[in-house]
């Protein structure tokens, strides 16, 4: 053989090797972008609230607990009287949730502690743990947030809240401020509206579409959500910030921007809820981590649900929804 004929063997041994390294290189790093999409999440663990149930997700994806309300066999009004809106995870290893038509505290055993039901066609959708051990709750027959005793139900004291619209369409969330007040989703209206104990109107906060969930955050800010994506008020009320479908769409769209967490850090988790999305894949995000400058720093996709969650198929389309509603981090 000769020396230029071994050069070439030497060349082409050279090149083979240089394409597999080329190759591996390219796997692994779309495996690392495959991890940082979908890996381990920021919270470690935490509540997953759908409209179907309460998840506790632990840092590796598995679910470790589930409850899911009993699928309606004419119990209620109507099909979706059990649709859960609100939730959370309670000090005591208990868990609160708020559907359509009730409010309810079940044990780690799924046994329910107690429950407060409205009547007829009225609607609850908010839970709000208060500082003294009792429960807030909206009644959109009422026109009124009812503070409740946690464990009896007992109506301790009403906040009227008079509103346009009807039983469905009166209110969404509700939350409450460091120094009482409460902050509530007037979705017929378009806005957001802060209120005292007593009735009495502090600020309103208008926003472009369907409003979902409002959080005072930790300067006095006010942090809004909903089909519009996020809106972020001073304490004048007036809009400093937002993050809109339209900032949101070189990378995913949002659907309906819903729960808010908010980091020590200053940046915020959002859920996306899915519900009648209309295109195939529009709903690949699920919940995402965003900051001030408009980075978003993490995302959860449609993927990280195993088959432990119970999501429902929408009849009109055909598409799986997870609907969910918010995170909320849980103790390691």
């Amino acid at each position: 053989m000769t020396t230029s004929a071994r050069i070439s063997s030497r060349d082409c041994r050279r090149a083979f090797f240089s394409l597999v390294m080329l190759i591996c290189q390219a796997t692994i790093g779309l495996a690392e972008e495959k991890a940082s999409t979908i890996g381990t999440s920021p919270l470690g663990r935490y509540l997953l609230v759908a409209s179907e149930g309460l998840y506790v997700v632990e840092p590796d994806g598995s679910c470790s607990w589930s409850y899911n309300p009993e699928p309606y066999k004419g119990q209620g009004w109507v099909e979706y009287d059990d649709l859960v809106y609100d939730g959370c995870a309670l000090p005591d290893d208990r868990f609160l949730f708020a559907t359509h038509r009730y409010v309810r505290e079940v044990d780690r055993h799924g046994k329910t502690i107690w429950e407060y039901r409205v009547k007829g066609t009225a609607e609850v959708k908010a839970c709000v743990p208060l500082p003294d051990g009792g429960v807030a709750i909206q009644n959109s027959e009422e026109q009124a947030i009812l503070e409740l005793e946690r464990g009896t139900g007992k109506i301790l004291h009403r906040v009227p809240v008079p509103a346009k619209g009807t039983n469905h369409t009166r209110y969404n969330s509700m939350r409450l401020t460091p120094d009482g007040h409460y902050l509530i989703a007037l979705r017929a209206e378009n806005r957001f509206l802060e209120i005292t104990r007593d009735g009495k109107t502090i600020q309103s906060f208008p926003v472009d579409g369907l409003p979902c969930c409002i959080q005072r955050l930790a300067r006095g800010d006010t942090l809004c959500t909903g089909e519009f994506g996020l809106v972020r008020f001073n304490r004048a009320g007036e809009k400093v910030w937002s993050f809109s479908r339209k900032d949101a769409s070189p990378q995913f769209p949002i659907i309906y921007a819903t729960g808010i967490h908010a980091f020590a850090d200053g940046r915020w988790l959002i859920s996306n809820s899915d519900w009648h999305y209309l295109e195939k894949d529009q709903n690949r995000v699920q919940a995402f981590v965003i900051d001030a400058d408009k980075n978003i720093t993490w995302k959860l996709p449609a993927t990280a649900f195993g088959a432990w969650k119970k999501s429902e198929t929408e009849p009109r389309t055909g598409f799986v929804e997870h609907r969910v509603c918010l995170i909320q981090p849980l103790p390691e």
